[in-house]
């Protein structure tokens, strides 16, 4: 079905209109962008309106728009930017202009690039303002379409304007139906408020639009409004019906014997024709009214579509068709306090390496195929939701006893995956995380006032991040730990945020060693906090939360500047020591990763040389173009760099074959268990072979025990660091390591 509010946008009466002379109607273009005003001059070059041309005239600022106004009263369009000397320019001008110029007659259709600019609709109401497109949206016909629109609805009011007392009423009405969000709520108010303006009953105006499948009620009221959106014979009044069939049949208003048939029909779009049962003639002045009216509605109509659209983007997962997480919290609502629930929050466990290597399309299939598993298998659920990405959630009737239902919730869960799934001719096999909570009969919220909904999902949510830290493939139930552990989580976040600012971060060092000489070779960084309040921090216990919160982007700068000024230090001690840093795949992914490194460096006054960056196979998930590019670019800084945890991560052949990697580190897994598992063994060969090809160094990291220092150095490994030579060491500790290490004579 067509949108209704394009069929009742032109009124068929002027077609056939001979081309007049005399002052043409004038358009103000208000736009601080010279090309809008050209291409608005193009699109309604030659366009006349009942014979006259449009004529243009132009401002660029709100202050000069406003001047012109005051002096110019015979303007009948304003075609006016929202956002100009500032955002809310276009909307100021507009209250001037209803406000200090009292001018009710000029039409103001609003235009914008910014869409995030839109005006509120209390704004639109308040200050009667006609249009409001994108200009994105405003094609040819769009804007032809407006600007007639507009100058039907100006003609009509200035023609009578002072004489009709109905006049303002109509206008009210029309701008009081804005705040409808419903289209048939929307539909029945203006037929109550247009019966109000003819005198009659609600029931006896009706409005049908013409579809492919045959005239469809678009408005309607009284005992007809359960009918809207609904084929116009299912109406059960035959002489209603043929006498709109006969409007559509003949494409033309008439006289029925009922009542008066008005035809109304917009370029190409279906037609739509409004019944008036009234017992004698309608007047000029009544159709005039009629007319102004479906004019000035025109807008509400599409407003109220768009509203209707809105809302279903907004509560809707645009892929599965199932709520999103705005619907899912909004069922909850609804439903937590009537009834006793389970709320489940699960993620699909490594989906991302699926997204990587079968590609977005095949990825967006298997997350509709688990939507409508999740459907099929959970029959009684109150509401299933794709929250985004590979997140999913339940709302489920929970039994009395909640502890008992846990584990058939998990088998249930284990069942719906267990199967796999068969997708764009290909089959996936799925595992997912999850964590759950569950209410009771009465909940309405937090103590603060939180709503039911929102409390649920953080909860679950709760259990769910609990669930994927130590329980992979299973199910989680909420506790008042989680609670507490969240709070000391973000308590300690805030101390996080100072720490960055007061500089309490520290490096620790850990050497590498040569294992033939024994001697020393470089060092990596390793990054603690000194808490005034909880002493020594490990990476453990921050560094989740300087990720998740992305403070580990301006971290990773600082411990940057800190490397670099410890280098310094040692140098001019007659120390000259290599340092590796470490860099995580958030700070690599973004968009201005090398100008915070730029930064750094020139704010040091120093260059790459000596520095190596350590990065993990993390980072080439989804083979991300400006991945590449950005360690391209360390290594024209001069810059090391260090492929960290090898094989243990998104391990390719066809990345390695294009990194510009220095170094492949040895993940220190492997080196434990390389005396004791064959496999191990041989993956740490395939990794030497694997560095030699692509001309890098080797290290293995995690260096514990004697016999594994001589595992590595028969097998050809020149360098290793780990707990068997060194920990970390603060900076001056490891000076003095070093020294000592370093005399001649000194081996391993």
């Amino acid at each position: 079905m067509a949108n209704p509010a394009e069929a009742l946008i032109h009124i068929e009466d002027d077609r056939g209109t001979a081309r007049q002379s005399g002052p043409g109607w004038r358009i103000l273009v208000v736009d601080d962008d010279e090309q809008v005003h050209l291409a608005t001059r193009l699109a309604l070059e030659g366009m006349d309106f009942r014979g006259r041309p449009l004529t243009l005239d132009s401002c660029y600022t709100a202050w000069e728009a406003f001047e012109y106004l005051a002096g110019t009263p015979d303007i009948a369009v304003v075609l006016l930017d929202v956002v100009m000397e500032d955002e809310r320019a276009g909307l100021d001008l507009v209250r001037r202009i209803r406000e200090e110029l009292r001018n009710d007659q000029v039409r103001i259709v609003l235009r914008t690039g910014q869409p995030g600019y839109a005006p509120e609709l209390e704004v639109i109401r308040q200050y009667d303002i006609n249009d409001y497109k994108a200009k994105t949206e405003l094609t040819v016909t769009r804007l032809a379409s407006s600007i007639i629109t507009a100058l039907r609805s100006y003609e009509q009011i200035v023609a009578l304007d002072r004489h009709r007392r109905g006049l303002e009423q109509v206008i009210k009405a029309s701008a009081d139906l804005f705040s409808e969000r419903s289209l048939n709520e929307f539909s029945a108010g203006v037929l109550i408020q247009l019966a109000a303006q003819m005198g009659m009953e609600p029931e006896g105006l009706l409005c049908a639009q013409g579809t492919v499948d045959g005239p469809v009620i678009v408005a309607a009221a009284g005992r007809f409004a359960g009918h809207i959106r609904k084929p116009l014979s299912s109406l059960g009044n035959m002489e209603i019906e043929a006498a709109l069939l006969e409007a559509f049949s003949r494409r033309e208003g008439f006289k029925s014997r009922g009542g008066d048939i008005l035809y109304l029909q917009s370029g190409s779009a279906h037609p739509a024709a409004i019944y008036m049962s009234t017992p004698t003639p309608v007047d000029e002045q009544k159709r005039d009214l009629v007319r102004l009216f479906t004019i000035n509605v025109a807008l509400g109509f599409e407003t109220a579509t768009l509203f209707e659209h809105l809302r279903s983007v907004a509560f809707t997962d645009p892929l599965t068709a199932l709520p999103n997480r705005a619907g899912f919290i909004a069922a909850l609502d609804r439903a937590a306090s009537g009834q006793n629930l389970v709320v489940i929050l699960l993620d699909l466990d490594q989906f991302h390496f699926i997204n990587a290597r079968l590609g977005f399309q095949v990825a967006d299939a298997l997350l509709r195929a688990v939507g409508h598993r999740l459907v099929a298998n959970f029959p009684e659920a109150v509401a299933i939701s794709r929250f985004g990405g590979d997140r999913f959630a339940l709302a489920l009737p929970a039994p009395a006893q909640a502890e008992l239902s846990l584990a058939l919730l998990e088998s249930r869960l284990e069942v719906a995956f267990e199967t796999g799934f068969d997708v764009a001719g290909r089959h996936a096999s799925l595992s997912a995380t999850s964590g759950c909570t569950f209410t009771v009969t009465g909940t309405t919220g937090g103590d603060d006032g939180q709503p039911a909904g929102d409390l649920l999902v953080q909860q679950a949510s709760l259990a769910l991040k609990d669930a994927k830290l130590r329980a992979r493939g299973r199910l989680i139930a909420f506790n008042l730990e989680l609670e507490r552990r969240n709070h000391a989580g973000l308590a300690l976040l805030a101390e996080f945020r100072a720490a960055l600012r007061n500089r309490e971060l520290v490096l620790h060092y850990q050497p590498k060693l040569d294992l033939t000489t024994g001697r020393p070779v470089g060092v990596e960084a390793l990054v603690r906090w000194q808490s005034p309040r909880h002493g020594l921090l490990m990476p453990a216990q921050f560094l989740d939360l300087a990720e998740a919160s992305g403070l580990v982007l301006p971290m990773g700068l600082q411990v940057l500047e800190m490397a670099i000024r410890q280098r310094r230090a040692w140098r001019t001690e007659g120390l000259d020591i290599p340092v590796a840093v470490n860099v995580c795949a958030l700070q690599v992914q973004q968009a201005d990763f090398l100008q915070g490194i730029d930064g750094v460096l020139m704010a040091q006054e120093a260059t790459a040389e000596g520095i190596e960056m350590e990065i993990t196979e993390s980072v080439f998930v989804g083979d991300d173009a400006r991945t590449f590019d950005h360690i391209q670019g360390l290594r024209d800084r001069g810059f090391g760099v260090a492929l960290d945890d090898f094989g243990t991560g998104y391990s390719s052949l066809s990345y390695l074959n294009r990194l510009p990697a220095t170094t492949v580190k040895i993940d220190r897994r492997f080196v434990q268990d390389m005396n004791r598992d064959a496999k191990s063994d041989m993956l740490v060969r395939a990794i030497i072979q694997v560095a030699a090809v692509i001309d890098a160094k080797v290290v293995a990291e995690g260096v514990e025990t004697v016999d594994q220092a001589e595992r590595l150095r028969a097998l050809g490994v020149p360098v290793a660091q780990g707990f068997l030579y060194s920990p970390g060491l603060p900076a001056d500790e490891l000076a003095i390591w070093w020294l000592k290490q370093d005399a001649p004579g000194v081996k391993d």
